[in-house]
């Protein structure tokens, strides 16, 4: 791991996991005392991250980007289009064996209800069903959108009752996915999709009342 991808990673982490709050500023200084790097490692780390859509230049300051309602509603709704896109390459080529792999660790994480391990196996299974390869612009455009849903995923676990619901819909889409039924399996993966984006709304829309 390069000095950037270093200080990336951490950067990154400390805005998903909400330890740098929205419209929080970006020390360049205490990330490069707190990694005991330079400070050119750390400012590609920030123009990367500004990239992604997860900080802002104000001025000459590095500020968290804000999270608003009509923000995270375009996010999810260009989500929603690219990996039900995605699906209609990939539904044949999933193997069952891994399906069944990713429905038992959804289970294990739910039954102990942890939700960092719950979120890690939820990336595995998106990476899983949109991953095409020779479609590097597809990608491009589903790791930047990641980037940006990184951080409103943990939401989620703030509502007691999402972990379980959460669960029936993957394995509604798991279900359609074994039986190679894109149009189930589309409507499946669109409805989880707008149920994690009423989640985050509603918090939002919370924090803003």
């Amino acid at each position: 791991m390069t000095r950037k991808e270093e200080a990336y990673d951490y950067i990154r982490s400390e805005i998903v996991h909400n330890h740098f709050h929205p419209n929080e500023v970006v020390s360049e200084n205490q990330i490069t005392d707190k990694l005991n790097m330079s400070r050119t490692p750390v400012r590609e780390a920030l123009k990367q991250l500004e990239a992604d859509g997860l900080i802002e230049m104000r001025g000459r300051e590095n500020v968290v980007a804000p999270l608003t309602v009509d923000a995270v509603q375009e996010v999810y709704e260009l989500r929603s289009l690219l990996e039900t896109f995605a699906l209609k390459k990939t539904i044949n080529l999933i193997p069952i064996v891994r399906l069944n792999e990713i429905e038992e660790a959804f289970e294990s994480a739910a039954a102990k209800n942890d939700w960092d391990e719950y979120l890690n196996v939820d990336t595995e299974f998106h990476e899983l069903i949109t991953h095409i390869a020779g479609h590097p612009r597809l990608a491009q455009f589903l790791n930047i959108l990641k980037a940006q849903t990184a951080r409103t995923r943990h939401v989620s676990s703030l509502n007691p009752y999402r972990m379980n619901r959460s669960l029936e819909e993957h394995k509604e889409i798991i279900k359609w996915l074994r039986q190679r039924n894109l149009d189930e399996a589309e409507k499946s993966l669109a409805y989880h999709l707008q149920r994690v984006y009423d989640s985050v709304r509603s918090y939002l829309n919370y924090l803003n009342d």
